[in-house]
């Protein structure tokens, strides 16, 4: 069983990465997204620019996926969100409500709260895709300067939705935590 599932193709940044966390991993492509032949994972990742074709073709698997993503959540899942790279986004294949509002530009990042998904990135400042509009069922772990979230986190089930428009890679103690966290489901 791999800890982890990036919904993407495989590339060698993002493979590197995961190298070094010692973590299983597994690339698998979007439109497989709720295969009966998928093995159980810990933790998904979408990355950056899932909702723009430019970038991917991730979003309509999301959102033909988005029972089974609720299920793997209920069972304990973690699922982590990057920005989707579109002026705006509704993310309705999300079980909870949580909107997006895309202005890229550098932001210092302010502490909301001690959550240890703040480990996603260690520098006081970073890129940023936009900015997230929390619903509930998610509480914000840090914002930009102007207090906009950048990075929240909800509870569904057993399981965690981490979504962020921080534009940068995760760090590795972020993706160790994550795939502790999580309990092994079905996606």
């Amino acid at each position: 069983m791999a800890d982890i599932a990036i919904i993407g193709e495989k590339t060698f940044l993002f493979d590197k990465l995961l190298a070094e966390t010692g973590r299983e991993h597994q690339f698998v492509k979007p439109e497989i997204l709720g295969s009966p032949f998928l093995p159980r994972f810990r933790m998904v990742m979408i990355p950056t620019g899932f909702a723009n074709p430019q970038y991917s073709r991730a979003l309509s698997a999301l959102r033909a996926a988005k029972s089974r993503i609720a299920e793997f959540l209920e069972r304990g899942g973690v699922v982590t969100v990057f920005g989707p790279l579109v002026p705006e986004h509704d993310y309705e294949w999300l079980p909870l409500p949580l909107k997006y509002v895309g202005d890229y530009r550098n932001a210092d990042l302010v502490p909301a709260s001690d959550h240890p998904c703040t480990a996603l990135v260690d520098a006081k400042a970073a890129e940023c895709d936009g900015y997230l509009v929390p619903g509930g069922g998610f509480s914000t772990a840090l914002t930009d300067e102007r207090g906009r979230a950048v990075l929240v986190v909800g509870k569904f089930g057993q399981g965690k939705i981490v979504a962020t428009t921080i534009h940068e890679f995760p760090s590795t103690e972020f993706l160790c935590w994550a795939a502790d966290e999580g309990e092994p489901a079905k996606i």
